[in-house]
């Protein structure tokens, strides 16, 4: 004789059968097995020709902000290097290059991976996308008026995204400013120089902001100048832009930046600048910090966040340093730092009026020689400023200034991820033109982070940024006029990109 069950009595079996935890389902499912979980499956690969397919799904956030900034119209107003538009426009030059170096490319001849590409096509709204062969043409084209033209369209379209962010992240604006040797090879590329490395070379200059982590400034100099070579006049430029957006701008640099005129320029009335800037070790100062008194030095002591630290419930154990003890078993020479202090003098600059602020910072070094102690000697550091000590104390200012090591992981993100120091043409001021559409890509990346991406993506390599945001399959497709971008709902990072579009969708910018 068959009963039959009730829905209810089965919701009571249901509840009185014990559940399985997460660990013994997964016991009863790999404990017989005794062989690798990695199977070799038979793999087959076909063509599908149904539909516009594209590996550069996360392009179109790129594509999207673009369009809200008027990024194109400002880049059509602002240059006129084309005599015809046949077909294309001033802007599908510049933009080309910049998608190309947004989604990976490492040479002007992988704009082919986005001229082939049929959804990069629907996605753009175009019928086709400019030749590889015209991009070094069209750089070529650029003079040093039309460098400062765009840039002033770059700078546009930078106001409208600075509207959008939050007060708190206008508080402040810390400004880093560094310079790079880029080595080229060609023996013909017009403008470049022996570099003091002796290198043949071209000396771009970068300046950064730290708060959005977007590049404010990439010129592109002769490898025979000097660091700080045409810095005071492209410090006056981004002081005049960020003024009217933050409430305190702040200059860090390393020693080649401590100039006369740099920290003139930042004591203008106009601009109130605080700095902090490295000092080279010069004779002078050199014997200021050696004839102080014993009481005029404090102990510089480790980040108060460091030196509070809760400590953790497991106890961590100190990790060896193997490269040390290599060192003394081998017998070579080690330096060890034993102590530091920090010291403060006043100190005025020629031809500079007012009094500024020399902090000193003094190490005691210990010198090694395998496992015997030579002798010690104090190593003395500088940096110069002018915030004031009811603002930020000597051992802060320190802190803050060697802060700026952090561009040195810019300025290799920019050659090395982005690609923006290729230097593909034969001229100067062509190179220069390509170091702008870098810095578009750059701050396109920048600026989606900042209002529309998740937050933790800013110091995001872009190795990691590409393979998380960009690197997305999807399918274009027409929809009442709008190119819709289908994306697997699978995918890691989905619901992120979707509310990021839907987010710039909404924001107006004027």
């Amino acid at each position: 004789m068959q009963t039959k069950c009730t829905t209810r009595s089965r919701v009571k079996q249901a509840r009185i059968r014990p559940r399985r935890s997460l660990g013994q389902r997964q016991g009863r499912l790999f404990a017989r097995e005794q062989r690798p979980v990695f199977r070799n499956r038979r793999v087959r690969m076909e063509a599908d020709h149904r539909g516009e397919i594209t590996p550069y799904g996360g392009l179109a956030t790129a594509v999207l902000l673009a369009k809200k900034l008027r990024l194109d119209e400002a880049v059509e107003k602002a240059l006129g290097l084309l005599e015809f538009h046949l077909p294309y426009g001033e802007s599908d030059h510049v933009l080309t290059e910049a998608y190309n170096l947004f989604v990976g490319g490492s040479c002007i001849q992988d704009i082919e991976n986005l001229q082939r590409s049929k959804a990069v096509q629907a996605l753009l709204g175009s019928e086709r996308i400019p030749d590889p062969t015209t991009a070094g043409d069209f750089l070529r084209r650029f003079g040093p008026l039309d460098l400062k033209a765009l840039q002033a369209a770059i700078d546009a379209a930078r106001v409208k995204v600075w509207k959008k962010m939050p007060r708190r992240l206008r508080r402040t604006a810390t400004i880093d400013i560094d310079s790079h040797i880029k080595e080229v090879y060609g023996e013909c590329k017009q403008g470049a120089g022996f570099s003091y490395t002796k290198r043949w070379a071209y000396h771009p200059l970068l300046v950064t902001l730290q708060e959005t982590g977007e590049c404010l400034r990439s010129i592109n100099r002769p490898g025979n100048v000097v660091s700080a070579e045409g810095a005071a006049e492209t410090l006056r430029e981004v002081f005049d832009l960020a003024r009217g957006h933050f409430q305190r701008l702040y200059l860090r640099g390393d020693s080649k930046f401590c100039q006369r005129e740099v920290a003139a320029l930042c004591e203008e009335a106009r601009h109130a600048v605080r700095f902090a800037l490295v000092k080279e070790a010069s004779p002078n100062v050199q014997n200021m910090a050696e004839n102080l008194r014993e009481s005029a030095w404090t102990p510089y002591l480790p980040r108060p966040d460091k030196l509070h630290a809760p400590k953790s419930g497991r106890h961590r154990c100190r990790r060896i340093r193997h490269r040390r003890a290599m060192a003394l078993a081998r017998g070579y020479r080690n330096l060890d730092t034993v102590r530091e202090w920090v010291a403060e003098v006043p100190y005025s600059l020629t031809k500079c009026p007012g009094l500024f602020r020399l902090i000193i910072k003094r190490q005691l070094i210990e010198e090694r020689h395998g496992q015997k102690a030579f002798f010690q000697r104090h190593l003395y550091r500088f940096v110069l400023s002018n915030i004031p000590a009811d603002e930020m104390t000597s051992k802060e200012v320190v802190r803050f200034a060697y802060g700026r090591c952090d561009q040195e992981n810019a300025i290799e993100q920019a050659k090395n991820g982005l690609n923006g120091f290729r230097m593909p043409a034969g001229s100067l001021l062509a190179n220069g033109a390509y170091l702008l559409c870098a810095q578009i890509a750059w701050n396109l990346r920048a600026w989606l982070s900042l209002i529309a991406l998740p937050s933790e993506s800013r110091p995001w390599e872009w190795k990691r940024f590409r393979h998380a945001f960009v690197y997305v399959a999807a399918k274009i497709v027409w929809v009442a006029r709008e190119a819709v971008v289908r994306i697997s709902a699978y995918h890691r990072w989905a619901r992120p990109l979707i509310r990021a579009v839907n987010r710039l969708r909404r924001m107006p910018f004027l």
